[in-house]
C-alpha cells in the first residue's frame, strides 16, 4: 500500500491531512485489515497505537509495519512519533487496558478505538472479560 509519494521534501500525491492531532487505538493492528487501517490513519496524520500479540512473528510484523511506514511517508523519525506498538493478548482485559492507557500516555487524548483482533464478542471493547473469550 502506497500512502503517499514524497521525493526530497516534496509531497507529490499526498494523502490530506485530515486526522492531524487525532489519536486511534488498534487492535489486530500489523497485518490484514489492521495494518491498513494504520497505514491509512497515519497518512492522514493522525497518531496510531496498534495492538499485536508481542511474539516473535507479530513483533517481527510491527516492525515491518514501522519500515512501510517511513518509507511511505518519507520520515522514520516522524513514524516513530506518531506508531506504537502495544504487545499483548486482548483476550486479556489487562491488554485493553495497557493499549488505551499507551495512547493517552504518549499524545494525551483517545479518540478511535478499532476493534478488529481475532476475537468477536459483542460488548463495549474495556468490558472483555478473560474468561468469556473462547480460543
Amino acid at each position: 500500500m502506497t500512502l503517499c509519494t514524497k521525493s526530497r521534501g516534496q509531497d507529490a500525491t499526498a494523502a490530506p491531512q485530515l486526522l492531524v492531532g487525532k489519536s486511534m487505538a488498534i487492535t489486530g493492528g500489523v497485518t490484514g485489515i489492521g495494518r491498513a487501517i494504520a497505514l491509512g490513519y497515519l497518512a492522514h496524520g493522525a497518531n496510531v497505537a496498534v495492538n499485536h500479540l508481542g511474539d516473535p512473528k507479530s513483533s517481527e510484523q510491527f516492525q515491518s509495519l514501522l519500515e512501510e511506514a517511513a518509507e511511505s511517508l518519507g520520515e522514520k523519525e516522524e513514524v516513530v512519533n506518531r506508531l506504537l506498538g502495544v504487545p499483548g493478548d486482548v483476550g486479556d482485559s489487562e491488554t485493553g487496558m495497557k493499549l488505551i492507557a499507551a495512547v493517552v500516555e504518549k499524545w494525551g487524548r483517545l479518540d478511535v478505538v478499532i476493534s478488529n483482533a481475532g476475537i468477536c464478542e459483542f460488548r463495549e471493547f474495556l468490558e472483555y472479560v478473560s474468561p468469556d473469550v473462547s480460543r
